[in-house]
């Protein structure tokens, strides 16, 4: 047992517990007053995570007004709960971590917020069981924890929290040796804590808080049991929140000293401190110098408080200046804002029918329940349904993603809306699950790591070979996008976290730097992060703010509200700062990481989703790191092989942005060194690539192709500028044979443009404008009805119109004056673009019509398909 003391933090416990926990942990439950999850994400929950804990985060719902934008993993990583005390403030500071062989205990003053945690001066004190030992206050602790939920109304999740702790440190206790039996809890459950302090009189009471009742009445019922025999009292200037006249009458009252604390950290630490027999012994922990938290039990409306009893050697109370009595009689209670009394919702769960909404109190007024998806900006928010006055619970068939946000909505009387508070929907099976503690470190191999020592890179490629065989293969479900052989998300036994898991065990494998290069995910520092929800959505601006510490004012007491600072995210960072450069290197290394592509692009197929997606991208950094010669084009292939291997069914929906997003950057490098004008092995590797994730492309998001085209366009110039790569992803999507056949055509240095929809035009002056017109339709031939003009850009010279509706070739040749009309049908393998290539319509069988000088019906049919009344040019058309 440790004795009160300002210790840094409880991160500190935390850090102590991922650093050298041998069992790892169980159980991380946090419980205060303000709790800003922000904060808590950023800064614990990775870490609190790491030991291998569920982590449960509980409130006041009076203080619940974190920052939607700094919250992203609320409910789906962790438990955050919210607690009703039925009107008066959910008060304690708690914060236990349990395991099988051990727990730490932190009871004392400091809030789950960067004020409580770092910036004001907190009193803890510090309970271990370990090694066969156990305070003996650890059975009374255990005792209030399952008894808060019948005195406190808590969010979904949160008693059963409660008693999965108390349920773990009474075995603990149980199996332990009982120590420390001069320390005590003292809890305002079942009655007021000034009932279970000592009586008077003692030699001296010197006593601080923050916060005092405005008429001093527990400062008063404290003298008059203690009867102190010395009393000293200090204070902050400014910063205290007393009654100077009842204070100073007390003071003078008892004799006593008034010490002025100049310190300029907020002392949010409560101290009462009484020395008897030649012992010290001070009470410490939440309750404040208030009627409400030393004199009231929470049946007679007091708050829920929690505070400890322990021996001290020395003094606990602040230096400082002895001051006049008259200074402080001149002192006024600090001004407080109040807490509002609008609709406050205490939770959302996911259940089987929707949300199960649970309110804190019943409503008076008529409400409205409004969602905000979790994918969705903060800002974006839909009516799902009506709320009756008088409800506390209800339940509504609204889908509704882990971590969206809920919060109610009532209309006054004067048309002007009132938004209650937000809450994040909970997912308890994601919420509850625990991360195994590593028992090895996780390789921490960077991208420019493996271009840097081929030996890295083959030992890397080792390690894939053999995990290989160490993937089981994963049951799924096609995706409401996917077509057939396309992506497929993962349920795994119906648990929506699977793929979170996986993300984790495959960090595990190949490490987290690795994972999120193929992720698309921007580097981070912070190794213990998991990737639970790490994903980016479109609203996250990923910007730092300056995080100013203010005092935590919890001095409301269930009447006024505090305004803790936000926590927000952190700055995104590339995932390096030069691409690697072979170019320099020797031959046989250049070859060496040759064949290392086209050993990873072999092993792809066998691969997991994140190592599908890394060996795509390690494969456009090698070809841009020049490890193949400039002339050499091999590389192709092996790139379409690696973004053919992207497409199987075991792809989640929730990564096809980032997996559409890398394809469609594949397949723009894939595109520029691919002819549209005639069959290569480029061009073949292109169409097998595109047919292969043409179904993902949809999904591009600019953000992620941001990430993948970082630092390639050194090598591959205009080819992966955004608006390159979202081309081609809309060519591929759309499939569009006319717009192909542009891009052929300007390849060979034709003047095409497009007439609408169906129909090109050649510009020039050709010999034989007809096989001109018949290469333009050649290169369109898998469009089910189209026409193409050649000719000159004037309403003079030769010209000719064909038409192409399979099998029927329509040719309108006009080098005369007056235009002859031929119908040709072509059957088997001979098309439009063969009988192009052999620069004759000979091996197409002619139709006869009668009279080639005039038109046919099934000519004028086809133009009409067209849109066509007349079959010139339109600069010729009249």
């Amino acid at each position: 047992m440790e004795t009160p003391t300002a210790f840094a933090s409880p991160l500190t416990l935390i850090l102590d517990e991922e650093r050298i926990g041998e069992q790892g942990l169980e159980e991380a439950l946090f419980l205060s007053f303000t709790s800003d999850l922000g904060f808590f994400e950023e800064v614990a929950l990775g870490v609190t995570q790491a030991t291998g804990a569920r982590v449960t985060v509980v409130g006041d719902v009076s203080m619940a007004r974190s920052d939607p934008r700094a919250i992203r993993r609320a409910g789906r990583s962790y438990l955050a709960g919210l607690a009703y005390a039925h009107g008066a403030a959910f008060h304690p500071k708690l914060v236990i971590l349990a395991g099988p062989q051990h727990a730490t205990i932190a009871l004392g003053s400091g809030n789950t917020t960067l004020s409580g945690w770092q910036a004001n001066a907190e009193l803890w004190t510090v309970l271990r069981v370990h090694g066969g030992q156990s305070p003996s206050a650890i059975q009374h602790l255990t005792a209030w924890l399952r008894g808060l939920p019948e005195k406190v109304r808590f969010s979904a999740g949160v008693a059963q929290a409660l008693n999965r702790v108390s349920a773990l440190l009474d075995r603990l206790h149980r199996d332990s040796i009982p120590t420390a039996p001069q320390v005590h809890l003292v809890s305002s459950l079942h009655s007021p804590i000034i009932d279970q302090l000592p009586h008077g009189p003692v030699d001296e009471l010197a006593v601080f808080a923050p916060f005092h009742d405005h008429r001093s009445l527990a400062l008063r019922k404290l003298l008059e049991r203690f009867r102190p025999r010395r009393f000293t009292l200090a204070y902050q200037p400014g910063l205290s929140d007393l009654d100077g006249a009842s204070v100073a009458a007390l003071v003078k009252e008892y004799n006593g000293r008034v010490v002025s604390d100049h310190d300029q950290r907020y002392r949010h630490g409560k101290l009462v401190e009484w020395a008897s027999e030649g012992q010290r012994w001070a009470l410490t922990g939440s309750p404040n110098l208030s009627a409400a938290a030393l004199l009231l039990s929470q049946d007679e409306g007091g708050n829920c408080e929690l505070g400890i009893i322990t021996p001290v050697a020395t003094t606990l109370l602040p230096e400082g200046t002895d001051e006049p009595i008259a200074r402080l009689r001149s002192m006024s209670p600090v001004p407080r804002a109040m807490a509002g009394n609008g609709p406050l919702l205490l939770g959302a769960l996911r259940v089987s029918d929707g949300l199960e909404i649970s309110m804190a109190r019943p409503l008076s007024d008529t409400a409205h329940l409004e969602l905000s998806q979790a994918a969705a900006p903060p800002e974006a928010w839909e009516r799902i349904a009506d709320v009756p006055p008088g409800q506390t619970t209800l339940t509504v068939t609204a889908p509704a993603d882990a971590g969206s946000r809920v919060r109610l909505v009532v209309v006054g009387q004067d048309g002007v809306p009132h938004f209650g508070n937000i809450v994040f929907v909970v997912d308890p099976d994601r919420a509850l699950r625990r991360m195994a503690p590593a028992q090895s470190k996780a390789p921490t191999t960077q991208p420019a790591d493996l271009f840097a020592d081929p030996r890295l890179a083959e030992r890397f490629l080792g390690d894939l070979e053999t995990l290989r065989t160490a993937l089981a293969p994963v049951s799924a479900v096609a995706s409401a996008s996917s077509g057939t052989g396309a992506a497929a998300k993962i349920p795994l036994d119906g648990d929506e976290g699977s793929w979170e898991r996986y993300l984790d065990e495959c960090a595990g494998r190949v490490g987290q730097p690795l994972t999120r290069f193929a992720l698309g995910l921007p580097s981070l520092t912070d190794t213990g992060t998991s990737f639970q929800d790490l994903l980016p959505v479109s609203w996250d601006e990923r910007f730092t703010d300056d995080i100013e510490a203010t005092p935590d004012e919890d001095a409301i007491e269930g009447v006024t509200a505090e305004h803790d600072p936000e926590a927000s995210g952190i700055g995104a960072e590339t995932n390096a700062a030069a691409l690697p450069d072979l170019w320099q290197a020797d031959q046989e290394i250049r070859r060496r990481y040759r064949r290392w592509i086209q050993r990873l692009v072999a092993l792809a197929p066998h691969l997991g989703p994140p190592e599908r997606m890394l060996v795509v991208r390690l494969t456009l950094w090698t070809v841009a790191a020049d490890a193949w010669p400039p002339a050499r084009t091999d590389w192709v292939p092996l790139l379409s092989r690696a973004v053919r291997a992207l497409n199987r069914n075991d792809l989640p929906e929730r990564i096809e942005p980032q997996v559409g997003s890398l394809a469609a950057v594949a397949l723009a490098v894939l595109r520029s060194h691919a002819p549209r004008y005639e069959i290569t092995s480029e061009s073949l590797a292109f169409n097998e690539a595109s047919r292969e994730v043409g179904h993902l492309l949809p999904a591009v998001d600019f953000a992620y192709v941001t990430e993948y085209t970082a630092l390639l366009d050194t090598a591959f110039g205009p080819a992966v500028a955004h608006a390159a790569v979202l081309d081609v992803a809309s060519d591929v999507v759309q499939d569009d044979p006319l717009a192909d056949a542009v891009w052929t055509l300007t390849e060979k240095g034709r003047d095409v443009r497009r007439h609408g929809k169906l129909l090109l035009h050649v510009t020039g002056r050709f010999s034989n404008p007809a096989l001109m017109a018949l290469e333009a339709v050649g290169a369109a031939e898998d469009a089910p009805l189209v026409g193409a003009w050649a000719g000159p850009d004037s309403d003079t010279g030769p010209w000719a119109l064909v038409i192409w509706r399979r099998p029927d070739l329509i040719v309108i040749d006009a080098r005369r004056p007056t235009p002859l009309w031929r119908h040709y049908r072509l059957a088997g393998l001979v098309g439009p673009r063969a009988l192009g290539a052999q620069r004759s319509f000979e091996s197409a069988a002619s139709i006869p019509h009668g009279p080639r000088n005039k038109p046919f019906e099934l000519a004028r049919q086809v133009m009409s398909e067209l849109g066509l009344s007349d079959p010139r040019p339109p600069h010729s058309a009249p």
